[in-house]
């Protein structure tokens, strides 16, 4: 079954804050609402999973999972070829159930959105310091929306917490992602239950943004035999700065070694967008520096960041000089970063710059900074709509 994923079966996404979809990948125009049915065991055997899994046995492609064939189609490695290799020889599929064991296997929790960052591509669904900017920067509400947020207690009610770590012993992976989950309490009760039960060997996988090297948290970690991680970065010196204030890259650089010192395995997930657009090099160079493979992932909302806002010809230019850049990189790397430069040369929508230059100028006034003093090819773009702004 070519377009057959594991994920429906094994995997269980739970955002106390967003709401419910089947995987991070997935685009569910309506989501499950964590406060209609805050049991997770009922919410398993929906009507929902099971209409999605018997798709899934048909070989049909459910519209909710074009991300991953769209990534595939163009020659890269999806989160559905990810989640069969995990899977798809041990499992035995359950359309009621999903699978022998009769509960998820593979877990990505986000417990809200406690972080300590406000990343311009972000929002207040997984970031508090937006929300906070948001109270206090009233004309943010034009895209960021009022920064209402609603939250259940799915991740608190204790029949949840069981369930969901019921065959714990059987995962290959758990992962805890943000907000930023090394500063989360839920995450450390996670981790301690975890420990209590001496399950050292489940795969755990954490998705940081390499800000917080908190001893206490550092040996929960080491104590388990499998933990990679998702270091979250997007840029090097004053380009990250810029996009994930009030970081500091200097925090980062020292921070990202701690980590992957106690690793079994970790790579860079770097956030493309217009932003960074010319900062790839370099970043791959700080990387293969430290020793880490870097991923481009496209971002893909919100789309006044989108690379699609620079010029067709200026970013055409700029990928064939990647391309051949690319190819002194060793072939691991490669893989990671070729994908997306063909996807992104091959397109030729453009967006309408004045968009980039709106939700920049007002980010810059919201945190007295400007465009000019960070990413000045970003600047040669925008300046004059930027100017022409008034907020």
């Amino acid at each position: 079954m070519k377009n057959f994923c594991s994920a429906p079966f094994v995997h269980m996404y739970v955002h106390s804050n967003e709401g419910h979809r089947v995987c991070c990948m997935s685009t569910e125009s309506t989501l499950i609402d964590n406060t209609v049915e805050p049991d997770l065991k009922k919410r398993w055997s929906s009507k929902y999973y099971k209409n999605l899994r018997k798709q899934m046995l048909s070989d049909e492609r459910p519209e909710i999972c074009n991300k991953c064939y769209s990534i595939e189609d163009v020659g890269g490695i999806s989160d559905r070829m990810r989640f069969n290799d995990l899977y798809f020889n041990n499992l035995k599929p359950d359309i009621v159930h999903g699978n022998q064991h009769k509960s998820p296997i593979d877990l990505d929790i986000r417990p809200g959105n406690l972080c300590n960052l406000r990343c311009r591509m972000c929002g207040p669904v997984s970031s508090s310091q937006m929300v906070k900017e948001i109270k206090e920067n009233k004309f943010l509400t034009k895209i960021l929306g009022k920064g209402d947020i609603t939250s259940s207690d799915t991740l608190t009610i204790t029949e949840n917490i069981k369930f969901l770590l019921s065959n714990a012993d059987k995962s290959k992976r758990i992962k805890f992602l943000g907000g930023e989950p090394t500063i989360m309490p839920e995450v450390d009760e996670f981790l301690d239950i975890l420990i209590e039960r001496e399950l050292f060997s489940t795969p755990l996988h954490i998705t940081t943004n390499c800000t917080n090297g908190n001893k206490r948290f550092m040996d929960k970690l080491s104590k388990f035999k499998a933990v990679s991680f998702n270091y979250s970065v997007d840029g090097t010196g004053k380009v990250v700065e810029y996009i994930r204030d009030p970081v500091k890259f200097k925090t980062i650089n020292t921070v990202i070694k701690k980590y992957h010192d106690i690793a079994h395995s970790g790579e860079i997930s770097f956030t493309l967008q217009a932003y960074n657009f010319f900062n790839l090099p370099e970043s791959i160079e700080w990387a293969n520096s430290i020793g880490i493979i870097l991923r481009p992932e496209i971002l893909r909302y919100p789309f006044f960041l989108s690379y699609k806002t620079i010029p067709l010809v200026i970013r055409q230019k700029r990928i064939e000089m990647m391309m051949k850049y690319i190819k002194r990189l060793s072939d691991e790397q490669q893989k990671r970063v070729e994908p997306c430069l063909h996807l992104m040369y091959n397109d030729t929508e453009e967006y309408d710059t004045k968009e980039l230059a709106n939700a920049t100028k007002m980010f810059d006034k919201s945190r007295g900074q400007h465009i000019k003093d960070y990413i000045p090819e970003i600047w040669n773009i925008i300046k004059e709509d930027y100017d022409a702004i008034q907020i």
